[in-house]
């Protein structure tokens, strides 16, 4: 599976098929709250209320028996795939060589012709940080002003380091959505390469 590169970072695609065993769902509610408090003296007062949040997230567990013989156990959190044992199934995962933890992209159901992403490109960018604002610009916008400061005026340097910043977000946010639009292209292209091989649940079993 070919891997994909933007600039100096390089994403490591892998994928593993296998047959649906069984499966499990179950949800988690979390419970916030916010706002509340008030006060109260000699002369009254008054007390608000928190308000209560709360949200329920799906989590969905699966085992694969995969084309070795070999068992995976797959958890999903906030994700409620159809499957059903029996089904043939490609998970496509992706992580770098910086940080190799796996991160679950595209899951293929061979039997169903359907596939759902489980995290998209601007995940993944935030995930491997391949092109995101990681403060560096302040840091030589910073570095920019206290030159020009220090040879002309403060004055000057404020006009330089925020020509400088413009430039950057000028060129920064078309760079990140067009890495965002390709590399969500180059998922949708691992799935339809996986279609394209003919998987029997035959072939997962030893």
């Amino acid at each position: 599976m070919e891997n994909f590169k933007h600039r100096k970072i390089e994403v490591v695609f892998k994928s593993i098929t296998g047959e649906v065993l069984g499966q499990n769902k179950y949800s988690e509610t979390h419970v916030s709250s916010s706002g509340g408090g008030g006060y109260i003296d000699k002369h009254g007062g008054h007390v608000d209320a928190p308000q209560i949040h709360s949200k329920s997230v799906t989590n969905h567990e699966f085992w694969i028996r995969k084309q070795d013989g070999t068992e995976e156990n797959v958890q999903l959190k906030g994700h409620d795939i159809p499957l059903r044992a029996g089904q043939i199934i490609t998970l496509i995962s992706a992580f770098t060589n910086e940080k190799r933890k796996p991160y679950y992209s595209v899951l293929v159901n061979h039997n169903a012709k359907k596939h759902w992403f489980i995290n998209k490109a601007n995940e993944l960018n935030r995930f491997f940080c391949i092109d995101v604002f990681s403060g560096k610009s302040l840091v030589l916008a910073g570095g920019l002003w206290w030159g020009v400061a220090y040879l002309l005026s403060a004055e000057f340097g404020a006009i330089a380091a925020g020509i400088f910043l413009l430039y950057r977000l000028i060129t920064k946010f078309p760079r990140m959505s067009r890495l965002e639009k390709e590399l969500d292209a180059y998922l949708e292209s691992l799935a339809q390469k996986a279609y394209a091989v003919d998987y029997s649940p035959q072939s997962t079993q030893n």
